[in-house]
């Protein structure tokens, strides 16, 4: 029975989708929020560039009016000898709700992280952004196609 269960958890696995469309996702800015110790403002602004860059090869414009915004958030939390680090990639947009009188709210409309445990965290958390932000283009593209 188990063995069943296995093959048919699988497929699910390997041909799961995230629960987000990047539909019509034209405009962005990025807004890095740096929560550690290890990170300083000059190391951000490279990292901000880094993002900008990656999404504009992607064929996204950045910076125009009314841009919806990437936010990457970077928190540690130092344990003897290694960094355990969260990086979050999200997307919020201004929403209209279905609520009555319909307001308007900022939602995530894309939230993607990754936890990792290292000890050399600086090096290892700008691979961990690529890795988010790869998925982000990669998921951005699929949703143009």
């Amino acid at each position: 029975m188990k063995k069943l269960l296995l093959i048919l958890f699988i497929p699910a696995i390997l041909f799961a989708a995230i629960p987000f469309t990047l539909d019509n996702l034209t405009n962005l800015r990025v807004f890095c929020m740096n929560k550690t110790d290890f990170i300083d403002k000059s190391q951000v602004s490279k990292i901000k560039t880094m993002a900008e860059e990656k999404l504009k090869s992607a064929g996204i414009v950045m910076n125009k009016i009314d841009a919806s915004t990437v936010m990457i958030k970077l928190e540690s939390l130092k344990l003897e000898k290694i960094y355990v680090v969260n990086v979050t990639l999200a997307v919020g947009e201004e929403i209209i709700t279905k609520r009555k009188d319909s307001p308007q709210t900022l939602a995530f409309t894309y939230f993607m992280n990754d936890m990792i445990d290292t000890d050399e965290p600086y090096e290892d958390t700008i691979e961990s952004i690529n890795f988010l932000l790869d998925g982000f283009v990669e998921a951005y593209i699929n949703d143009k196609e």
